[in-house]
């Protein structure tokens, strides 16, 4: 009985239960069944060992029902390796950028012009994250701008129930431990406190790079001497602010 509970109530296995609803209730779209029919992992799975996608977008705003998104970029893991080699760099097109995104992104209209078109964007993204876990660094861009990508391209306006990992809520477990408070938690920051190397900011591809490698460091922390399993990360992401 004891053992049921603790089951139901793991929020793997309650993500797992709302996956197989998503599934039989948006199955019927090529793009979402890809994402879909992969089972969420569960707790006892060794996170060195499951397949991730470390995704950023840079978008001209915060809010998806009014700005669009510039570029997306992202990198695999496999084994616990960030794979360089497999790493996908869009921008997607437009036909203005505004002044300040293109300081802000070093994003010239030009480059935009020739991006890639939204929905093949999507369809290329959607082609990556089947089977993977997501790895982001403050969810809330992505999550809210994949949501309404979507909406708009599958009509689906519920969020997915998908696995994401947010290196800035880990960070934020972990100093939350240690009784620190008033913490810049801007990639970049997290990662000088580390003394990991800087990297060209508002770059989508520099800035999934640079998450994976910060991912990859918490995990070593916070899996020192731990059994190595999926659970105690994603209890860390549930519990400390990003609830899926």
């Amino acid at each position: 009985m004891i053992g049921s509970l603790a089951r139901w109530l793991d929020p793997l296995a309650a993500l797992e239960r709302r996956r197989s609803k998503a599934l039989t209730r948006f199955g019927h779209e090529p793009l979402v069944r890809s994402l879909l029919v992969h089972s969420i992992p569960m707790a006892n799975a060794n996170p060195w060992q499951l397949p991730m996608l470390v995704l950023d977008m840079e978008t001209s705003g915060l809010n998806p029902a009014q700005d669009r998104i510039l570029s997306m970029g992202w990198i695999p893991i496999v084994d616990g390796t960030l794979r360089l080699g497999e790493s996908c760099h869009y921008y997607l097109a437009a036909e203005t950028v505004r002044a300040e995104s293109s300081v802000i992104h070093h994003i010239t209209p030009q480059v935009l012009h020739g991006g890639l078109d939204e929905r093949d964007a999507l369809s290329k993204l959607l082609e990556a994250i089947a089977g993977r876990l997501l790895v982001v660094h403050g969810a809330a861009i992505e999550r809210h701008f994949l949501g309404a990508l979507l909406a708009r391209h599958c009509g689906i306006d519920h969020e997915l129930p998908l696995l994401w990992l947010d290196t800035l809520v880990l960070e934020r477990s972990l100093l939350r431990n240690r009784h620190v408070q008033r913490v810049d938690y801007r990639l970049s920051e997290i990662r000088k406190r580390r003394g990991l190397p800087p990297y060209l900011a508002h770059n989508a591809l520099a800035d999934a790079v640079a998450t994976g490698e910060l991912l990859l460091v918490q995990m070593k922390e916070i899996l020192a001497g731990q059994p190595q399993a999926l659970g105690p990360l994603y209890r860390r992401v549930h519990l400390n602010g990003m609830r899926i």
